[in-house]
């Protein structure tokens, strides 16, 4: 009688995989999300199919959302995981809380005051686009038309615009009189 052994193997471990958020979405309705994935275990080569279609091992450019990813290994093993992507709860929104006019025509007296809501804080605030300040008030304005950019810690960018008016001078008007004959070089000027 002869005997025959044989010895069944099995992977060193079983298959897993690890999914990370490497980045949630910065701004409401933005589309910068991403996950990170690695595999162990099981057989390799792996194969990935995320729930958005994706065959990549990590996925980006992802918007809000719930993502299940499924890894086979060359066995055709599998396992699975899910991540969710979040966002501000809110859009970044800048309104005008108030605004002060010049008080007197061709001073830089005016005012700009700004509310934020949405996004994520702290806030920034800007009148011309490049140089920021903590501050959500604007002085020494002269009359016009501004235009305020809010930037959020993510930072995202709303913009709104507020105008700061001005009196015109002070308006003179006068009506003058002839001299009479008689009374040559008495002719007056009087303010009405």
């Amino acid at each position: 009688t002869a005997t025959l052994n044989r010895t069944i193997t099995q992977p060193a471990a079983a298959l897993s995989a690890s999914a990370v958020v490497a980045q949630q979405v910065s701004c409401f309705g933005g589309n910068n999300g991403a996950i990170n994935l690695s595999a162990s275990g099981g057989t390799s080569h792996y194969s990935y199919l995320w729930s958005n279609g994706a065959v990549t091992q990590d996925i980006s450019g992802l918007a809000a959302g719930t993502y299940t990813v499924t890894v086979t290994d060359a066995n055709g093993c599998t396992t699975n995981q899910s991540r969710t992507i979040t966002q501000p709860a809110a859009a970044l929104a800048a309104v005008v809380n108030s605004s002060q006019n010049v008080n007197c025509f061709g001073n830089g007296t005016g005012s700009i005051d700004i509310g934020v809501s949405g996004g994520t804080g702290p806030y920034t605030y800007s009148i011309d686009g490049t140089n920021y300040q903590a501050a959500n008030t604007f002085n020494s304005l002269i009359a016009g038309t501004y235009t305020v950019h809010v930037k959020d810690a993510n930072g995202c960018i709303h913009s709104t615009t507020a105008t700061v008016s001005s009196s015109n001078g002070p308006a003179v008007s006068a009506t003058a009189t002839a001299a009479s004959c008689r009374r040559a070089g008495r002719g007056n000027l009087r303010p009405d």
